[in-house]
């Protein structure tokens, strides 16, 4: 019978090929010898890694091999009158060297089924209506299926076998179709079963590819371009936000509910997500601020505002893939809870199948199994706020994100060339006919408010945005230069008459510093000012604080007031203050481990080249393996191990579990279940 060591010798340097692109994680550093990529292909991790890769129908042959026994003896799948697997079905299993051997003897690798997750079956079935037989289940039979459940989904009873007391609660389970009976004495929960009872909805797993519907990729791709330059926007005025005002955080480093919802009431959108992916992108980060914990801007974020718009959506694309921030599960923004590193590799598994969920339960089943509903829909929500999905498919630069291809490249191909100018209306609008460039899109954000998004977006000049415009140190004359230098045509006289009106009166309290002074003609100004921020009047029209010029600007607006700074010689001043900025912690994308050929034919004259192996210690006598295929196969087995005296014993029993170092095993002579640790068994073998 050849070993699985001995089937390596005999792959071609072809299926050598093969089996380290499959395989890669295998292969580093570089195997001595063919043994010891047999030991390290047989490694759980390994094996683990490679399972979710297979599709539903590799999962499904692997299952079928193994009710034939193929872990423990060759099975023969070429027999055409009894089939245990369709033609062509081990091609996938063999390329990543799960299963071995020809046709008439296939076995399963060592290792291989130990790596998937406790009772799991791809092809368990239930009744259509077994949910609401569940719900009417007596209490001692609802027991019975917990109890199988928080087991691992197997058990031994004598009510499993065909001619046992139809009465009993397994027996009338079995029936019901709720357990399954795996022989004489023992039966296995479904999984769909075992999932209802978790609470969780039970999902059917399609064992052929479900129809691709059609799709119009350009169409996908101008919605999900569309979709990122709004979160772009978005994301824009979240730092410039920021860089005016960061947020304090919680002691534990968490965003407070109530400066969340303070956020979100000024930027007039839930930043949430773009929180989570700017500190994924290293555009936003959390740090000491005037001995403050802050969230605020990173110095990276300068020169993201500063880049195209193509650029910038990319960075947001690979930030969202690489975040490892959950925000729908009811925990603090970046709590400790919510920072889940696995949900990269979720987050890309479901990107690459669009978010389809029968897509995913072919091409992925056993990532899916463990990706519950609310997280799918989650994602897919995302990918659709970011630009990387659109009608339940990717869109080309969430792909080249996938595939570690240049991702400003894809944007750019997807990005309509930048327009630096805008057409004014008389009803106080202003038209981009296109995706601004970031000098100009900084300025109209500064001088309207957006009124209609999209990659032609439309703005609205109103009192209170040019009062802003104004308070964040533009002047009049500033304002109309740009007007007229970036607009369309002729400025309608509806916005200029507007910008004079509110210039007229902004200015009227000036400021300066005393430490600071307030100056104003109008006397009833300084009063009110004088009254509303605790200042010291020292004539009619002047007054002084001990605040510092920029703090008594900011509390005069507060009071409902206009002032402009000034300096010694009245000339006005921008007395913003220089924004706090915090070091980047940006996430790494996760990225599959790969080979390139010159290196892949290093490793391949190196196996040659070394000593050949015609066994080792772990198949001669692998206790570990042999005890653990005999449990899920229900195979008795002899056991020579020292007692607690260091007498040598013998012993025929059914192995039940393995794990924890301790096998436990029915020893059905004497009725009894027995416990031995592994270190004192000195042999193992089928009986």
């Amino acid at each position: 019978m050849s070993t699985f060591t001995q089937t390596l010798t005999e792959l071609t340097e072809e299926e050598l090929r093969l089996l380290i692109d499959a395989r890669p994680d295998a292969f580093l550093p570089t195997p001595p010898s063919l043994g010891s990529l047999a030991t390290r292909l047989a490694l759980p991790g390994s094996v683990a890694l490679t399972l979710r890769s297979l599709n539903a129908s590799d999962l499904r042959t692997l299952e079928r091999l193994a009710d034939a026994g193929a872990e423990l003896d060759p099975v023969d799948a070429s027999n055409a009158e009894r089939p245990v697997i369709p033609p062509g079905a081990l091609t996938s299993l063999r390329e990543r060297a799960l299963v071995y051997g020809p046709d008439t003897a296939v076995r399963i690798a060592p290792g291989t089924l130990s790596a998937l997750p406790p009772g799991w079956r791809i092809s368990d079935t239930a009744p259509d209506d077994f949910e609401a037989r569940l719900a009417a289940l007596p209490a001692r039979e609802r027991q019975v299926l917990e109890t199988l459940a928080n087991a691992g989904g197997v058990g031994t009873t004598k009510s499993a076998a065909a001619d046992a007391n139809p009465n009993t609660p397994v027996a009338r389970l079995i029936t019901a179709g709720l357990l399954v009976r795996a022989n004489s004495s023992t039966v296995r929960l479904p999984r769909p079963v075992r999932d209802a009872i978790a609470g969780h909805r039970p999902r059917i797993f399609p064992t052929e590819p479900p129809a691709l519907p059609d799709v119009d990729h350009a169409a996908v791709d101008e919605m999900a371009a569309s979709q990122g330059l709004e979160a772009v926007r978005q994301m824009r005025q979240l730092i410039t936000a920021l860089l005016a005002h960061p947020v304090a955080l919680n002691k534990d480093g968490t965003v407070g509910v109530r400066a969340l919802a303070n956020l979100e009431k000024d930027l007039g959108f839930d930043p949430s997500l773009l929180i989570t992916i700017g500190e994924a992108a290293g555009v936003i980060g959390r740090g000491n601020a005037d001995d403050t914990d802050v969230l605020a801007a990173t110095r990276d974020a300068l020169s993201w505002l500063d880049a195209t718009l193509s650029d910038q959506w990319a960075v947001l694309l690979a930030g969202w893939v690489a975040s490892p921030w959950r925000i729908d599960t009811g925990h603090k923004l970046l709590s400790a809870e919510s920072r889940v590193p696995e949900l990269r590799h979720a987050r890309a598994t479901i990107l690459r199948h669009g978010g389809d969920m029968q897509q995913l339960l072919f091409h992925a089943p056993l990532a899916a199994s463990g990706m519950r509903d609310a997280l799918i829909n989650a994602v897919v929500a995302e990918g659709q706020a970011v630009g990387a999905l659109a009608q339940h498919v990717s869109s080309s630069p969430a792909v080249a994100v996938l595939d570690g291809r240049d991702i400003a490249a894809a944007t750019k191909d997807l990005v309509p060339d930048e327009v630096g100018y805008v057409i004014a209306q008389a009803d106080m609008t202003v038209l981009a006919p296109g995706p601004l460039n970031p000098q100009a899109a900084r300025f109209v954000e500064r001088i309207a408010q957006l009124e209609s998004p999209g990659l032609a977006s439309v703005w609205r000049v109103t009192e209170a945005s040019i009062r802003n415009a104004f308070d964040s140190g533009l002047t009049s004359s500033q304002i109309h230069d740009w007007l007229a230098e970036h607009v369309l045509g002729d400025v309608p006289q509806s916005i200029s008459f507007l910008i004079d009106d509110v210039a007229r009166t902004h200015g009227s309290i000036r400021a300066g510093s005393a430490l600071s002074y307030v100056r104003s003609d109008d006397e009833s100004l300084i009063a009110t000012a004088a009254q509303q921020c605790g200042l010291r009047v020292l004539a009619p029209t002047v007054a002084i604080s001990e605040l510092p010029l920029a703090q008594l600007i900011t509390e005069l607006r507060d009071a409902g007031l206009q002032p402009i700074a000034e300096d010694a010689h009245g000339i006005e001043i921008n007395v913003a203050p220089e924004p706090s900025l915090v070091p980047a912690t940006p996430s790494t994308l996760p990225r599959p481990r790969a080979i390139d050929p010159a290196h892949r034919e290093r490793i391949i004259e190196t196996l040659r080249s070394g000593d050949t192996e015609k066994s080792t210690p772990a198949e001669q006598s692998d206790t570990l393996e042999t005890l653990r295929a005999a449990a899920r196969g229900r195979r008795h087995v002899t056991l020579g191990y020292v007692d607690k005296s260091g007498r040598g014993r013998t012993l025929t029993v059914l192995p039940l579990s393995v794990n924890a170092g301790e096998v436990d095993a029915l020893d059905e002579a004497n009725e009894r279940v027995v416990r031995i640790a592994l270190p004192r068994i000195t042999r193992v073998t089928l009986a």
